[in-house]
């Protein structure tokens, strides 16, 4: 199941409930939430924020991803990978590069 575009959009909202809902009926062993997320560059620095929120948002719906792809024009850096997996609640090597 793919729910398109922003977290936080109203549009969204009741497909975000029914994936919260679906998550029980089925078991976690059964259930695998992914998500997709920009890491920006500015300057030379590689931002984790946007990916933050982004998580913190779906969390706020009671959904928490297993697994979080991430964009970059670059190779995610380790330092970037650890800090995505700390503060989004995910392994390091949940964090894959897209």
């Amino acid at each position: 199941i793919e729910v398109g575009g922003t977290v936080g959009d109203i549009e969204s909202s009741v497909f975000l409930e029914a994936l919260r809902q679906f998550q029980f009926r089925v078991g976690p062993s059964n259930f695998c939430l992914t998500f997709v997320s920009l890491v920006p560059i500015m300057g030379e620095e590689q931002k984790t924020k946007p990916t933050q929120h982004g998580v913190r948002d779906l969390r706020s719906v009671g959904l928490s991803p297993t697994v979080i792809f991430c964009r970059c024009k670059e190779v995610l850096e380790e330092s970037t990978k650890n800090k995505i997996a700390s503060f989004c609640h995910v392994d390091g090597p949940s964090c894959v590069l897209s």
